[in-house]
C-alpha cells in the first residue's frame, strides 16, 4: 500500500570460487626464454628436460677400451690394412692430428649389466671431426659428423648380451667443412689442426625425454614465429607453459605427463609416420637430400669417404624413419661408391629398388654450364645417364643442379634431348641485385625446348627442416597465383651428411600442428622429387615462362680464377674432340684397330669431373687444384696413347684421309713428326 520498506536479496554464500588464487597474465617475451631455458645448456642443465635426457651412462673400462692406429703421412688407408697393423691404448682426451690425416681406432664395447634392459642404447662418440663406423668384418656401418651433430650410433640387440663387442672407427681429421681456421669457412685450410676425443661412451637415453625435447622445440617454434594476433601462437606460448609446469626433475613419468600436454598442439600421431596419414591436402612435400660438393673446402680424395659416411647414414635412417625418401646427384660419387665401398653401394642399390633411395640429376657431376663446351655438356649427361640406366635401371627424368653459379640458356634443349623435362635449382634466390620474380616456371631454351623449373621457396638445398623451413616455403613462394605447391630440400649438406633423425622428428611434429591446430603449411613425407614434379606437369601449360639464361648475380671471378685449371679444361676438350675422330677414321680404315672406348671413357670421366661447379669456377682450395693438375696429367698420358695406337694403323699408301677430316689429320700427323709427345696439346 506504500511505505513499506522491500526486502533486500542477501548475497549467496554458495557462489563458486572461479579464480582460487590470484592469475597473472602470461608475459609473452619472459615466457618465450622461459621456453629456451627448459632444454638450454650452461647453468640450467642440471635442473632442466637435459638432466633427464640419459638413464645410465657407460665410459670406463671394461664397458669402452680404445686403441688406435695413425695412418702414416696423409694417407687414407683401406680397411684391411688398417686392421692388419698394431693398435695402440689410447683414451678420452687425447688428440689426434694433423689435418687430413687418418687414424683407425679399435673400440671394444661390453654394455653393463644396469643398462642391458633399457629402451635405448647408442654408442656417443665425438671427436669433433668426421668418421665412419665399421663392423669387425669390414662393413661400413655408419657415419659420424663431430662437433655435437651425428654423434649417435644405436647398438644392435646383439650387443646386449653383456659380452664384448668390437667395432673400428675411421677418423678424418677435418670437419664438415674442411679445416678452416677459426669461423670463417673460406679461408685456406689449417694444416696443422688437431682434434680432442672427447666422448666415447654408452648412453641408455630416455626415449620419452628425447622425444619431449622435440615437442617443445617445434611447440616452441610456433610460439616464437606464428603471429603475435594469432590464437595459434598464444595457444603454443600456453601449452609450453603448461609443459613446464606439469614437468618434474627426476619423476620420469611426468615426462609422460608432458607429452600428453603436447598432443594438444601436435596431436597424437607424432611417434610415427602415422602422422602423415590424415589425408589432408598437402601444400608442401618433404625431400631428404644430401649436397656433397666433389671437392671445395676439401680434396677430392675426401669426398670419396663423404660419400660413404653420407648415404651410409640415410640407408640406416630409412629403416627406422619409412617415411624418408632421399634423393642424391652425381653419377660420379655413385662410382666411387661402387668402386670403394661396394656393401654401401649395395646397400644403396636395394633402396632404390624399394623407391625409397633416388638417384636424381643425369649428369656426371652438378657441374658448371658455363665455361664447358656444348660437347662437355652433352657429355655431362651422356655419362650420367648411362651410369644411372646401366646399374639402376632408368634414367633420370629431373635435371638437379641447385648450387651451380649460373645456368647456360642451352640447358633446356640439352635436357630434354636427354630424357628430363624437369628441372630444379635455388641459386638465384642468392642473387644480391635483382631478386629472380618466380618459385614455378617453364624455361625456354634458345630453340624453344622447355623445361618446368621449381626453385624451392625456403631458398636452400640444406634446410633443417626447422618450422620455419616449412612456414617459408609458403610465406616465400612467388608464383602462388599458378600453383600452391612446393618442395622442402632438407638434410646436411655442401659438405655432405643428408637428414638426420632430429630433421626427420621435427617435420613429424610440423605436420601434426597442421593438422590440429592450423595456419602452419602442411608438410607430407614419403613422396620422390618425381611426384612433385609429375604434379607441376599438369599444370605447366598456365605457369609463367622464362626465356633464356639464368644469370646468378653474386659469384663473381669465377670466369679467370685459377686460370691453368681453366686451361687445362679446354685444351682437354680440343684433344679429345681430335683423339675421337681420329680414332674413329682407324677404325673405319683398319679392320684390325679396336676402338679404345674405354679410354675414352677414362679420359671423359676425368674431364667431366674437373668441370664440377666448385673446381672449374676456381672456387676451391688449393689442394683440389694440386688433384685437378695430377689428374689432368695422368689424362695427358693417356692422350699420347691413345694417340699413337690411333696412328699406328696409318700409312702413306693405306690412307687418303675425308675431305672433311684432313686438316684434323694433316695436324695430327705433323705433330706426330715434329714432336711424339702431342707438343700442341700436352700440359705443362
Amino acid at each position: 500500500m506504500g511505505g513499506e520498506t522491500p526486502s533486500q536479496k542477501k548475497p549467496r554464500s554458495d557462489y563458486p570460487v572461479l579464480a582460487p588464487k590470484p592469475v597473472g597474465q602470461l608475459i609473452s617475451n619472459i615466457y618465450k626464454e622461459r621456453i629456451n631455458q627448459f632444454s638450454a645448456r650452461g647453468q640450467w642443465e642440471n635442473n632442466n628436460l637435459l638432466a633427464m635426457m640419459n638413464e645410465g651412462v657407460a665410459s670406463d673400462e671394461p664397458h669402452i677400451q680404445l686403441g688406435v692406429w695413425d695412418a702414416p703421412d696423409l694417407t687414407r688407408p683401406t680397411f684391411k690394412d688398417a686392421v692388419s697393423h698394431d693398435f695402440k691404448k689410447t683414451s678420452v682426451g687425447s688428440w689426434f692430428g694433423p689435418s687430413w690425416s687418418t687414424h683407425w681406432f679399435k673400440v671394444t664395447l661390453k654394455v653393463p649389466g644396469d643398462l642391458l634392459d633399457k629402451r635405448l642404447l647408442e654408442l656417443h662418440w665425438d671427436a669433433n671431426n668426421e668418421g665412419l663406423i665399421w663392423t669387425d668384418d669390414g662393413k661400413p656401418l655408419q657415419g659420424l659428423t663431430g662437433g655435437g651433430e651425428r654423434i649417435e650410433w644405436v647398438l644392435p640387440e646383439s650387443f646386449r648380451d653383456g659380452e664384448e663387442h668390437t667395432i673400428y672407427i675411421e677418423m678424418a681429421c677435418n670437419g664438415m667443412f674442411g679445416n678452416a681456421p677459426g669461423g670463417d669457412l673460406i679461408q685456406p685450410p689449417d694444416p696443422n689442426k688437431f682434434f680432442r676425443l672427447d666422448r666415447a661412451e654408452i648412453v641408455a637415453v630416455n626415449p620419452d625425454a628425447r622425444q619431449l625435447y622435440i615437442d617443445i622445440w617445434i611447440i616452441g617454434d610456433a610460439a616464437r614465429e606464428f603471429p603475435s594476433d594469432s590464437w595459434e601462437q598464444h595457444k603454443a606460448l600456453k601449452t609450453c607453459n603448461e609443459i613446464i609446469e606439469a614437468f618434474e626433475l627426476g619423476n620420469k613419468e611426468s615426462l609422460k605427463t608432458c607429452r600428453k600436454i603436447a598432443e594438444q598442439y601436435i596431436g597424437p600421431n607424432v611417434n610415427s609416420a602415422k602422422v602423415y596419414d590424415s589425408g589432408k591436402e598437402v601444400v608442401v612435400s618433404g625431400i631428404g637430400h644430401c649436397h656433397i660438393d666433389s671437392c671445395w673446402l676439401w680434396p677430392f680424395a675426401e669426398t670419396k669417404r663423404k660419400a660413404a659416411r653420407s648415404w651410409s647414414n640415410q640407408c640406416d635412417l630409412m629403416d627406422r624413419y619409412p617415411e624418408l625418401n632421399f634423393s642424391c646427384s652425381q653419377a660420379q660419387q655413385y662410382k666411387w661408391l661402387k668402386e670403394l665401398y661396394p656393401y654401401i653401394f649395395d646397400r644403396v642399390k636395394k633402396k632404390v629398388a624399394e623407391g625409397r633411395f633416388h638417384p636424381i640429376g643425369g649428369s656426371w657431376v652438378e657441374h658448371d654450364t658455363n665455361m664447358p663446351s656444348g660437347e662437355s655438356l652433352v657429355r655431362q649427361f651422356l655419362y650420367g645417364q648411362r651410369f644411372y640406366e646401366s646399374n639402376f635401371g632408368s634414367r633420370c627424368q629431373t635435371f638437379w643442379l641447385p648450387d651451380t653459379f649460373g645456368y647456360s640458356s642451352q640447358l633446356p634443349q640439352l635436357c630434354r634431348q636427354s630424357g628430363m623435362t624437369r628441372f630444379l635449382t635455388q641459386k638465384l634466390s642468392w642473387n644480391n641485385i635483382n631478386k629472380f620474380p618466380h618459385t614455378t616456371f617453364n624455361w625456354v631454351a634458345l630453340d624453344g625446348s622447355q623445361v618446368v623449373c621449381h626453385m624451392p621457396p625456403s631458398e636452400t638445398y640444406t634446410a633443417e627442416a626447422h618450422f620455419g623451413d616449412v612456414k617459408r616455403s609458403m610465406s616465400q613462394h612467388k608464383s602462388l597465383d599458378q600453383d600452391a605447391t612446393s618442395m622442402l630440400v632438407f638434410g646436411k649438406g655442401d659438405g655432405g651428411g643428408g637428414p638426420t633423425w632430429q630433421h626427420l622428428e621435427k617435420l613429424r611434429r610440423c605436420r601434426g600442428i597442421s593438422d590440429t591446430v592450423g595456419l602452419l603449411p602442411r608438410v607430407h613425407m614419403g613422396n620422390s622429387v618425381d611426384d612433385f614434379f609429375d604434379r607441376l606437369e599438369l599444370k605447366a601449360d598456365s605457369f609463367v615462362t622464362w626465356y633464356g639464361e639464368l644469370y646468378f648475380e653474386l659469384h663473381r671471378g669465377t670466369y679467370t680464377t685459377q686460370s691453368n685449371n681453366k686451361r687445362n679444361n679446354r685444351k682437354s676438350e680440343f684433344v679429345l674432340r681430335d683423339l675421337e675422330l681420329l680414332a674413329t677414321i682407324a677404325s673405319l680404315k683398319d679392320k684390325s684397330y679396336k676402338y679404345p672406348k674405354k679410354d675414352f671413357d677414362d679420359m671423359w670421366e676425368s674431364v667431366l669431373l674437373c668441370q664440377f661447379h666448385d673446381c672449374l669456377p676456381g672456387s676451391s682450395i688449393r689442394m683440389a687444384y694440386d688433384e685437378s693438375d695430377e689428374v689432368s696429367r695422368r689424362t695427358t698420358g693417356k692422350w699420347s696413347y691413345t694417340r699413337a695406337n690411333s696412328l699406328s694403323s696409318f700409312t702413306p699408301n693405306s690412307l687418303r684421309p675425308p675431305k672433311s677430316s684432313s686438316k684434323i689429320f694433316r695436324r695430327y700427323l705433323a705433330s706426330s713428326r715434329s714432336n711424339p709427345q702431342l707438343s700442341p696439346t700436352v700440359l705443362p
